[in-house]
């Protein structure tokens, strides 16, 4: 009997919702194709799955009111864990996430990605309360990039005050991320920046320049950028 590749792929595609139904109960909106992909989620949070394409990916979501929702995203080999309460990951129309971990841990903290945004490979850290990390629309990211919104750790002075206090991040539309970039909290990034490769965030990148180095400094200005190729 011959069994063509397509017949193969909806077998285990549909052995493969069958088994995120039973393991993980009530994913909410389950509209999308799952392969290989392993949700854990509490039934008082939400996994919103609307067109969704999930490819060998993990998803633990832990604690009270946390949500995910996407929207005609793809997400390949990739990590997605929030505990806490009430934290949020928004993917809106587009957004490709390929080889990305995402932490969200605390109490209102978001993270949202753009429209038409792309991920070659990334981490996204946001940590704490009441912090987010935004990124903008038709963003390019390209791989081992690092975008911290907080140390994850408290560290206190000697009076018992925090000193190192989660900050945001901002990242504009149309700004292209080179390979290796680190990003760290408190920092904005212009509409139509580039992240020069290997380059530490640590101040604003204001829009339509490149910017470079360790800690980051401007060396051109008034450019713009195609993703032609």
């Amino acid at each position: 009997v011959q069994i063509n590749m397509k017949t193969i792929f909806k077998i285990l595609s549909l052995f493969n919702k069958l088994y995120l139904k039973i393991s993980n109960g009530n994913i909410d909106n389950y509209n999308g194709k799952f392969f290989l992909t392993r949700i854990i989620k509490d039934k008082n949070s939400i996994f919103d799955s609307n067109n969704v394409t999930i490819l060998k990916s993990y998803f633990n979501i832990k604690g009270s009111g946390n949500k995910i929702l996407t929207n005609n995203n793809h997400i390949e080999k990739s990590e997605i864990v929030i505990n806490g309460t009430n934290n949020i990951l928004i993917l809106n129309e587009g957004t490709i996430l390929r080889n990305t971990n995402i932490i969200i841990r605390g109490i209102n903290n978001i993270v949202e990605i753009g429209k038409r945004t792309t991920f070659g490979g990334a981490r996204i850290i946001n940590v704490g309360e009441n912090n987010s990390v935004k990124i903008g629309e038709e963003c390019l990211f390209s791989d081992k990039i690092e975008i911290w919104a907080s140390d994850t750790h408290s560290i206190y002075n000697e009076n018992n005050e925090k000193i190192n206090a989660e900050k945001p991040i901002v990242i504009n539309s149309k700004v292209w991320v080179g390979s290796r970039a680190i990003i760290l909290k408190g920092t904005e990034i212009g509409e139509g920046a580039i992240i020069g490769m290997g380059t530490i965030v640590t101040k604003d990148v204001p829009a339509k320049t490149i910017s470079v180095g360790s800690p980051n400094k401007i060396i051109k200005k008034n450019i713009h950028w195609e993703n032609k190729y």
